[in-house]
């Protein structure tokens, strides 16, 4: 463990140092390589990720093996806060998108810390309140807006939780993510490319023209910065 404790993590960083010190014996540093999956739906949730860099795609799965992106989480999430109101299983698959870094602890310590204190109990469920918002805003993103629009949203998100303007994503992993074809995830890219606001490179996005994705992009990139913003400013 690094011997100054100085936590990315928005809910981390935003407790007092009394409490980031209830919490710190029990976390441990965890490195996540891009694929990683971190949980499986109906599986049981061992450990809490408070997730200081890189991605994370909460991805619902259909019987015929379709997949689509629910949530992407970043450093204003706790990975598997719920498990701290009891038992709790997995709802859709966990997996690394971009690779990531987190503080972990396992459940019970987290459950053994949120029972010494009110205020980290109130962090646990106001994370679980941030990852409900990503999931209803993702769900009508999904259903009402454009796929040219999306995916400027989507790698506006990225680029918020990576501090860095190159993504290194296939094609493949991006027509997933967005359920559509492949075929319409290279013709957006190309268009966003031809305007000038990225350039795409196989498995590698740059980001050339970050105010023209904002403006391309849907409006949910707003509306989740802003709950993210009020909910984590409740924890004090």
């Amino acid at each position: 463990m690094a011997s100054v404790f100085e936590p990315r993590n928005l809910f981390l960083s935003a407790l007092p140092a009394a409490e980031q010190n209830r919490l710190r014996p029990y976390l441990a540093f965890h490195r996540m390589s891009q694929g990683t999956i971190l949980q499986e739906p109906e599986q049981r949730i061992e450990h809490v990720y408070f997730i200081e860099s890189g991605m994370i795609s909460l991805v619902a799965m259909m019987q015929d093996g379709a997949e689509i992106e629910t949530a992407t989480l970043g450093r204003e999430a706790i990975l598997g806060s719920l498990s701290a109101l009891g038992n709790h299983t997995a709802g859709t698959r966990a997996i690394v998108q971009i690779d990531a870094t987190s503080w972990r602890m396992s459940v019970a310590d987290f459950r053994t810390a949120i029972g010494q204190s009110p205020m980290l109990r109130k962090m646990a469920l106001l994370s679980s309140e941030v990852m409900l918002a990503q999931m209803q805003q993702t769900a009508a993103c999904n259903a009402l807006h454009t796929a040219d629009r999306r995916l400027c949203r989507w790698i506006v998100q990225v680029r918020d939780r990576i501090d860095d303007d190159v993504i290194r994503l296939t094609h493949d992993f991006l027509a997933q993510m967005l359920a559509v074809r492949r075929p319409t995830v290279s013709l957006i890219a190309y268009g966003l490319q031809q305007a000038g606001l990225i350039r795409y490179q196989r498995g590698k996005i740059t980001i050339i023209d970050r105010a023209g994705l904002e403006r391309g992009a849907c409006e949910c990139v707003g509306a989740l910065r802003e709950k993210t913003q009020r909910i984590i400013g409740e924890i004090i």
